[in-house]
């Protein structure tokens, strides 16, 4: 028997990685569509702006950069930047920075480099102060649009994890404003910003505005095809297959989350022996894929949450069947917490993605689908649970 195949970062097809685009984007044609025909209207003169709106690791960022690609070779200009926990003062500086890094002629064709960081994101990490940031951002988009626009072109502003800033609200509504003078000048700019779904939440009484503004996508797990097609058809001229059965595991523990199925894939496919990979690889695979995600997200998710919230999850993870909010208020509250404060967790928890909320009337049932996530719990936390 040949030795354990000894797969590299350059034959592996599923290099997992923030921002990395996986080697087959399936099951998002129809989000694509969406944001293509809202960027045709954009160069028809009438921008249409949009929020982005998914759970954690469902493949926000990948659609981005995804999106970013496709409006770049349609002959746009397009400026990508990421949030961060900053105020919206130095983000909109950092903005500016980004969009002028775009508008220097030696970048306009400069090559994208697979890492989710190009020059553009990089610089706009850094922080400029700025005494009127509105203005600031106004002009460099109309510089941008002089330079890289013209007929049947446009400017696409792309902000990912909007939400990670203090106030996301606050930059909504600056972003709004900047935007509606654009349009009043002509000029043909639109924003697209990504964001957990409680995105408009916490923004009260705008709340109305902001989305009829910001036209909602919402971005869910994929479907069962589509994941398999994801793990199957990269593998393709590889020498490396899967078994039936072991697409089938991956595809059901993965729950539609790209993140775990790129994760699941990289690190099956470097469990490979012969070419192949049964069962027994499989447990390898996937012993390695879990103790990377968990160092990665489960960490330092179960280490972000309140003491409420952690009470709250573990109540959850001990049923397989999804709770009434009641059920799940009077268990919580045997361990000291009062129902009002679990009700705000619970809608905390889910707005966040780390619980699921399944219908849509005043108490609603609640459940942890996350497997991988469920597992954590049981083997980190399983005294609590």
């Amino acid at each position: 028997m040949e030795k354990q195949l000894s797969q590299t970062r350059s034959t592996n097809p599923f290099r997992p990685g923030s921002g990395i685009l996986p080697p087959l984007l399936a099951g998002r044609d129809r989000e694509t569509a969406v944001l293509e025909s809202r960027a045709t209207r954009t160069r028809e003169g009438h921008p249409q702006h949009t929020a982005l709106l998914g759970e954690w690791a469902i493949g926000k960022t990948t659609l981005l950069m995804h999106w970013r690609r496709l409006r770049r070779a349609a002959g746009d200009a397009v400026v990508l930047s990421m949030a961060y926990p900053q105020a919206a003062d130095e983000f909109l500086s950092s903005l500016v920075g980004a969009i002028d890094a775009e508008n220097k002629p030696e970048r306009a064709e400069r090559l994208d480099l697979e890492f989710g960081l190009d020059v553009g994101i990089a610089e706009a990490r850094i922080r400029r102060p700025s005494r009127d940031t509105e203005h600031e951002l106004r002009a460099a988009l109309k510089r941008l649009v002089e330079r890289r626009g013209g007929e049947d072109r446009s400017v696409l502003v792309l902000i990912d994890d909007v939400d990670l800033l203090p106030a996301p609200g606050d930059l909504l509504l600056r972003l709004r404003a900047c935007a509606l003078e654009l349009y009043a000048a002509d000029l043909p700019v639109a924003i697209v910003v990504s964001a957990s779904p409680g995105l408009f939440s916490g923004v009260r009484s705008a709340h109305e505005p902001l989305v009829r503004f910001f036209e909602p996508i919402t971005v869910g797990p994929l479907q069962a095809a589509d994941a398999a097609r994801a793990l199957t058809e990269p593998l393709a001229g590889t020498g490396v297959r899967f078994d039936p059965d072991v697409v089938d595991e991956i595809v059901e523990l993965a729950s539609g989350r790209p993140y775990y199925l790129q994760k699941l894939g990289y690190f099956t496919f470097d469990a490979a022996t012969d070419g192949r990979v049964a069962g027994s690889q499989f447990a390898i695979g996937f012993e390695r894929a879990f103790a990377s995600v968990s160092q990665e997200i489960f960490v330092a998710r179960w280490s972000a949450m309140s003491p409420i919230d952690r009470e709250v999850v573990v109540v959850l993870a001990r049923s397989a069947e999804p709770r009434p909010s009641g059920d799940i208020e009077a268990e919580v509250a045997r361990r000291g917490v009062r129902p009002g404060a679990t009700r705000q967790s619970l809608r905390r928890l889910a707005a966040r993605g780390h619980i699921d909320r399944l219908t849509n009337g005043h108490r609603g049932r609640y459940t942890l689908r996350d497997r991988l996530f469920r597992r954590f719990l049981d083997l980190q936390h399983g005294s609590e649970a």
